[in-house]
């Protein structure tokens, strides 16, 4: 998945949005209407989401056209559309409210911040990097802690890397990561765009909501004179290949076995993560499976007429159909009953710990803050 264009859609949900139109109030059903149409005549994923499960998404849409009829509150409204357009998939699609912002990039909080990245030594042979978000503000963070903690990481032959909650962010958060964790190439599928006239518009649209307009622009010129050129409906590869093999520069160093912890809150650029390092030879993946929310993604703009903004899904991955993850997720190599508590979070963790060292993997069951001795 291209870094730069992933880098175009978290600069463009991160910025307010345009002001509203005047009417931003009324005209639910109307925007309910309108969503419908658009969804399925633009959104990558629409064709399938249809094929799966088009029925749940009908009676969705008479429950919020129901609804929409007995409301003229547009907070209210927001919420109906919302809970409609989460028929089609739970994530990658977002309604921003006529009057609001976009979902904005959380600026860390003072004092210690419990998204950023850390590390925690937990014997001589074990280290645990927890890494609760890639969001573009821990992009930086992340690759100080593992520059800062080189000599350390270093002499730990063991990793956990803790990924739970994690609800992605950006693809290039995590490159840091990769000397450590492959075994020479990093192996990528690409993405394809649905051409439609809308399509080709909204990737126009979204150099508005970013800081250098003109250099998005440029960069998104090419696909947009590949999306111009291609038969409407039909799908257009961003790049030249729909799987590359790319060389990395591996760490002398790298650990010998790694353990990666995921749940249902791992999602997006956390599943992108855990697709790619699990290629290495070394790296397990243990806990629950991921969310499913990574084939459909590239958000951009479609403006309602009453000043709503949809964004939704442009692209979507060359691993499909013979390899989805928005289906059940990604399933861990070992799974392990959820915790219970905070103490069942540090049990597994510990849990992993023992299995890393050779012992047999043993959680308490459920994991309620205890360990089998």
């Amino acid at each position: 998945m291209s870094h730069s264009i992933q880098t175009v859609l978290a600069l463009a949900i991160a910025l307010q949005v345009p002001p509203a139109s005047a009417g931003a109030a009324i005209g639910c059903q109307a925007d309910l209407a309108d969503l419908a149409g658009f969804m399925k005549a633009n959104d990558a994923g629409a064709e399938a989401h249809l094929s799966s499960h088009r029925e749940a998404i009908a009676q969705a849409f008479d429950t919020a056209h129901a609804a929409a009829a007995g409301t003229a509150d547009a907070a209210d409204c927001d919420g109906i559309l919302q809970t409609y357009l989460q028929a089609w998939r739970p994530t990658h699609i977002q309604l921003v409210p006529a009057a609001g912002t976009a979902p904005r990039v959380a600026s860390a909080p003072a004092g210690v911040d419990p998204r950023a990245p850390r590390l925690r030594i937990l014997d001589q042979d074990t280290a645990l990097l927890v890494l609760p978000s890639f969001d573009l503000h821990y992009a930086a963070p992340i690759a100080a802690l593992l520059a800062e903690q080189r000599t350390a990481l270093a002499a730990r032959k063991h990793w956990i890397i803790d990924v739970r909650d994690n609800d992605g962010g950006d693809d290039g958060s995590f490159a840091p990561l990769r000397p450590w964790l492959l075994d020479g190439h990093v192996h990528r599928h690409g993405v394809e765009y649905l051409a439609t006239k809308a399509n080709i518009q909204s990737q126009l649209d979204v150099c508005a909501y970013v800081g250098e307009p003109a250099a998005c622009a440029r960069q998104i010129a090419p696909l947009v004179a590949s999306m111009r050129a291609a038969p409407i409906g039909s799908f257009v590869l961003s790049g030249k290949q729909r799987f590359e093999s790319i060389p990395v520069a591996l760490e002398a160093d790298r650990p010998a076995r790694v353990a990666i912890l995921t749940d249902r809150g791992c999602a997006s650029s956390c599943e992108q993560f855990v697709l790619e390092a699990r290629t290495g030879f070394r790296v397990k993946v243990v806990g629950r499976p991921t969310m499913g929310a990574l084939d459909y993604s590239n958000l951009r703009p479609y403006k309602l007429a009453s000043g709503r903004i949809l964004f939704y899904a442009t692209s979507r991955s060359t691993r499909l159909p013979d390899m989805q993850v928005d289906a059940a997720g990604i399933q861990p190599d070992i799974l392990l009953p959820a915790p219970l508590d905070a103490a069942g979070r540090d049990a597994g963790v510990d849990a992993v710990r023992r299995w890393l060292a050779g012992d047999a993997m043993q959680p308490a069951t459920p994991l309620s803050g205890t360990v089998s001795p």
